[in-house]
């Protein structure tokens, strides 16, 4: 405190130059230096007691990084414990089986593609797949087969669940193997050459049969054609299943009859004048030769030379039990067992069936 306004005792208004109040006489300097000294008593006393308030206070300590370590440590691993098991629940055999499964028997090329694979983890080709697809289509059954023989998981079935790969590193991974097979083709044509849906093939005679290998289950066109002989061909659509049987397939074709026998007989007979006259009489078995030759209908049929004969996707081989003024008797034996005798009317190509009602007609 430097100096005063007013005196502190009467209030007199005071001079910058005032040692004493002109109206009471109050000692300006005095009062001053004792008001200082108390000022700063009570603010040396103010400062204490704050630092006093300031140590009674409790410290509020900050949380320690290890126990924050620790507890982010804890929730990482509960977090991936969880996670394992959902996965594991997600990616499981049984999930995987049945989403395969639905795939394969969807009907969409893309996801049979993508489910569909050989023993050796690679992708089967458009054309295969759509082979299966047709198959679908011609016998209903067949998606049944398909799907039992999954649920079975044998290896020796056609198709079957295997692993290939993991999933996200993890999981195991799975696929639908389908196995290829053999067919055997029976064929009369010489120097045989084939094609499969307009591609060539390789096939390995053996015991007279000749055998396609690595073939899928499908519907396919195949054709037989003869390399040195362009009227020498036969093509037809075939069907290889879904079992574990190898499919055995007939295709022959119409060739020239061989030379028939004409057998001449000499016949004496005596008139009444005693005179013997020859006479000689051609029998020959052409009436039963006439019956060979394509027919077309729905469905189409083949009589060859050899004794076989095609009807549709049936074949085996053939008797004629009877041929008597048009009237004729054919029995059909077919490949894998079985026969039955049909009764026909023929006449200028027309064969003709009252059983059926219904006419096949030579090309």
């Amino acid at each position: 405190m430097d100096k005063l306004d007013y005196c502190p005792q009467c209030g007199t208004k005071l001079d910058q130059n005032d040692e004493f109040c002109p109206n009471c006489g109050l000692d300006i300097k005095k009062y001053i230096k004792e008001n200082e000294s108390d000022e700063s008593d009570v603010n040396t006393k103010t400062v204490k007691s704050g630092e006093s308030k300031i140590k009674n206070q409790p410290v509020m300590k900050e949380p320690n990084d290890n126990n924050r370590s620790i507890f982010a440590i804890i929730i990482l691993v509960i977090v991936l414990v969880v996670g394992y098991f959902a996965g594991n629940m997600y990616y499981s055999e049984a999930r995987q089986e049945q989403s395969l499964q639905d795939e394969l028997t969807s009907g969409s090329s893309s996801k049979m593609k993508n489910v569909l694979v050989n023993k050796d983890g690679k992708q089967f080709s458009d054309s295969q797949i759509g082979a299966l697809k047709r198959l679908y289509l011609k016998d209903n059954s067949v998606v049944h087969d398909i799907e039992s023989q999954i649920s079975e998981n044998q290896t020796n079935n056609v198709f079957s669940i295997k692993q290939f790969g993991k999933n996200l590193l993890i999981y195991p991974k799975y696929k639908i193997v389908m196995k290829t097979k053999f067919v055997m083709v029976d064929t009369n044509i010489d120097n045989p050459a084939f094609t499969v849906d307009g591609k060539s093939v390789a096939a390995k005679v053996i015991n007279g049969e000749y055998r396609l290998s690595k073939m899928t289950p499908g519907v396919y066109d195949l054709k037989i054609s003869n390399t040195s002989k362009s009227e020498e061909n036969k093509q037809k659509q075939i069907s290889i299943g879904v079992d574990n049987n190898e499919s055995t397939i007939t295709m022959n074709v119409k060739k020239a009859p061989e030379p028939t026998k004409t057998v001449t007989k000499v016949i004496k007979e005596k008139d009444d004048d005693n005179s013997e006259t020859n006479s000689d009489n051609d029998s020959s078995d052409s009436s039963d030769n006439s019956l060979i030759g394509q027919y077309t209908v729905d469905p189409d049929l083949a009589l060859y030379s050899d004794g076989t004969y095609d009807l549709g996707d049936k074949t085996g081989t053939y008797d004629i039990v009877e041929n008597n003024n048009g009237h004729v008797k054919i029995r059909f034996n077919q490949d894998g067992g079985g026969s039955i005798v049909e009764s026909y009317d023929y006449s200028d190509g027309e064969l003709h069936s009252s059983k059926y009602d219904q006419s096949w007609y030579k090309d």
